[in-house]
């Protein structure tokens, strides 16, 4: 009886180790959690809730995934030092994006579009904002050299440039500065604009506004 004891809680124990190598330990998830509950409480007035609790097996933490109560899907983890951070700044300034780039590029081209933003600020500074979080318009200049947004369109074969200067120029004018890449559907067509080059806010003519590349 008491060798099958001994037994049963070495297998418990192996099972416990095995389970915190590879999805992390369930005392640790569940203290994280708890964590991630306080910090939101305390940073945030909206309405959130916490979809998930990922681990990171590389970097051996753990990250949730959390939906603020309009929809914006963010993440909160630990930085080096074990404080808390989390995306929500840059995941309204993606969506954003997202939405209004879309919608432009179809009003141009006349047909739906593939755009693909990142705006890589999760930090301290972000958190500044809270709940109030400004239109990207408003810290592009200090974001730009960490945005990017790539749309992959149905240019047309003939007007490509012409269409693509005006989705430029629009961004441009919404001040979305951020390095900017156009692709065509099928691949065949590049171009790849800088943001610094959005920043100099000039308006060019023809192929001289964009930068080709193969």
């Amino acid at each position: 009886m008491v060798k099958k004891a001994v037994l049963f809680v070495i297998i418990i124990v192996i099972a416990y180790i095995v389970v915190s190598i590879t999805t992390g330990s369930p005392i640790e998830r569940v203290k994280f959690g708890s964590n991630v509950t306080d910090y939101l409480h305390k940073t945030y007035t909206m309405n959130w809730k916490i979809d998930s609790v990922d681990y990171d097996l590389k970097n051996d933490k753990f990250i949730a995934n959390v939906i603020s109560g309009l929809g914006i899907s963010f993440l909160v983890e630990e930085d080096y030092y074990g404080q808390m951070m989390d995306d929500y700044a840059s995941s309204v300034w993606r969506d954003e994006l997202k939405e209004a780039v879309t919608q432009k590029t179809k009003q141009v081209t006349g047909s739906d579009a593939e755009v693909i933003v990142n705006v890589s600020s999760m930090g301290q500074d972000a958190l500044t904002y809270h709940d109030e979080v400004p239109s990207y318009s408003m810290v592009s200049q200090k974001l730009s050299s960490e945005a990017s947004i790539c749309i992959k369109g149905n240019f047309s074969a003939t007007h490509y440039l012409q269409e693509m200067l005006e989705i430029k120029q629009w961004i441009v004018e919404k001040k979305y500065e951020a390095s900017l890449t156009f692709k065509s559907e099928k691949g065949k067509i590049y171009f790849a604009i800088p943001a610094e080059d959005l920043k100099k806010n000039k308006k060019c003519r023809g192929s001289q506004s964009l930068s080709a590349s193969k």
